[in-house]
């Protein structure tokens, strides 16, 4: 195994989980420190607890700062199977996402999710380690 994902990670793959990474680290904070701004047409925002941290807000936020943290330290790390490992999370991720949105409704998350998804499928088969 090598610490040099030049040879085995194409560098687009790198270049998407940079750009992956930055989208949920900003996601994760602007749900904890502005979640009004970030869900503002959330319709379920005027619900009682809809922004506690007990709830769906929470988990949000929780999920999404361990998706950055992780991603973060396999760019870091610059290993071809941790690359891997960060995709197969986001696959699982953006793949329910793309699920729940679809049940719920709310088609351009969905279809954002799907597009992600299948980003992140091709990318996963382009790693050779």
């Amino acid at each position: 195994m090598t610490n040099d994902t030049t040879h085995t990670v194409p560098k687009w793959i790198i270049i998407y989980l940079w750009v992956t990474f930055i989208i949920t680290l900003g996601a994760s904070l602007s749900g904890y420190f502005m979640p009004e701004g970030l869900l503002g047409t959330w319709e379920a925002l005027k619900a009682p607890g809809a922004l506690s941290l007990a709830g769906p807000l929470g988990l949000f936020v929780s999920r999404n700062m361990a998706t950055a943290v992780v991603t973060l330290y396999g760019l870091i790390k610059k290993n071809a199977s941790m690359i891997k490992i960060i995709l197969i999370l986001r696959i699982v991720s953006d793949g329910l996402d793309t699920v729940n949105n679809l049940i719920a409704g709310n088609m351009p998350v969905a279809i954002m999710g799907a597009v992600m998804c299948a980003i992140e499928i091709f990318a996963f088969t382009r790693i050779k380690n």
